[in-house]
């Protein structure tokens, strides 16, 4: 098991960076109401499914809620070769930023 945790203000670092996906695990009602500039949505339910079209040559940042499911998907995904960030507390953290 290979994965980090980055903290809210360390996302910045790697948005838009050639190599690197941004990965919102919420569900696409959640995802619709707000999401991170340049997140793709692929539920945690549904990863399963579509981590067949990911790529072991990308490093994906997951954020969620509160951090909770990503976490989950990133020892998941990482247990099978990708390069995989958690954020730590979510998009909730990335809010309650924002608010400071």
């Amino acid at each position: 098991m290979n994965f980090h945790s980055i903290g809210v203000k360390e996302i910045e670092n790697y948005l838009g960076r050639p190599g690197t996906s941004l990965i919102d695990l919420r569900s696409r009602e959640e995802y619709d109401l707000y999401h991170l500039e340049g997140a793709r949505n692929i539920p945690y339910d549904d990863l399963a499914e579509y981590k067949q079209y990911l790529s072991k040559n990308m490093t994906y940042i997951l954020y969620c809620e509160r951090g909770g499911s990503s976490l989950m998907a990133a020892k998941e995904l990482s247990q099978e070769g990708f390069h995989v960030y958690t954020v730590v507390g979510g998009i909730r953290a990335w809010q309650e930023r924002r608010l400071d």
